[in-house]
């Protein structure tokens, strides 16, 4: 089933290895998300609602949803899938 999202989608790939980073945005493609909508970014703070944030955890990617972003800039996300590559 494809990931559906309708806001930005940061990859905060935890890896300065480019292979790892390319074969996970390649999965990340077969799931649905097109290439050009993942930024590579760290920057939390500007996520908003709706928002996709995926980090790397071998050998999974973590995808999280943004669900709250209070004014203090707390930032609050639930894990939505898990993606092996």
């Amino acid at each position: 089933m494809p990931i559906e999202y309708g806001g930005k989608i940061y990859f905060s790939p935890n890896s300065s290895d480019n292979v790892i980073v390319e074969k996970s945005k390649r999965r990340l493609v077969e799931e649905g998300i097109k290439p050009e909508d993942i930024e590579i970014s760290y920057n939390v703070q500007e996520l908003d609602v709706g928002d996709l944030f995926i980090n790397y955890d071998p050998p999974n990617l973590v995808i999280r949803r943004v669900y709250e972003k209070k004014s203090n800039g707390m930032i609050k996300m639930k894990s939505c899938a898990l993606i092996t590559i």
